[in-house]
């Protein structure tokens, strides 16, 4: 017996139930049947024919044919889907993951407002090192030293520490 394996993109194939139509087409072409017979029987006078009744079941049915129709090997009423979820999609992001991207951009606009509003200049900031130069020369020396015990710890986002524990 021979066996076949179905891919993963080949399980959403729609089953023909009549010739080329659908379960869903099926449905969208009985769905005016039923709705002008309870048109029929419960809108006044009841049991009895009316032209604003006929009007109606031949408006449902129009719409109920159009929305059966295939573009693009999809149903109408599929593609009336797709974009109403895009349309009702809400339009305004809360949460964005790169949070720290815009906050000097924040920071330089508040200071030229300042700037503007109060005339005065604000002196320039030069980046702030744990240490200073005179205490980077001595960094350097005690990295040189033979006798130190250093200590290199990793992070999990790749930083890399480096903790000196003791000179002899």
């Amino acid at each position: 017996m021979k066996t076949t394996i179905v891919p993963a993109q080949v399980t959403s194939v729609e089953d023909r139930i009549a010739g080329n139509l659908s379960f869903k087409q099926l449905l969208l072409m009985i769905v005016p049947v039923f709705l002008s017979a309870a048109l029929f029987a419960f809108l006044p006078p009841f049991a009895s024919f009316q032209i604003y009744k006929a009007v109606i079941s031949v408006a449902v049915l129009v719409i109920c044919l159009a929305l059966a129709l295939r573009i693009k090997s999809r149903l109408v009423v599929d593609w009336v889907v797709i974009l109403s979820r895009y349309n009702l999609r809400p339009r305004f992001y809360v949460y964005n993951k790169n949070n720290q991207t815009a906050r000097m951009v924040v920071a330089k606009q508040q200071a030229a407002t300042l700037q503007t509003e109060q005339k005065v200049t604000l002196p320039k900031q030069s980046p702030q090192f744990a240490h200073n130069t005179n205490d980077e020369m001595t960094f350097e020396e005690r990295l040189g030293n033979p006798a130190a015990n250093l200590h290199f710890t990793f992070s999990k986002k790749g930083g890399l520490r480096v903790h000196i524990k003791e000179i002899r």
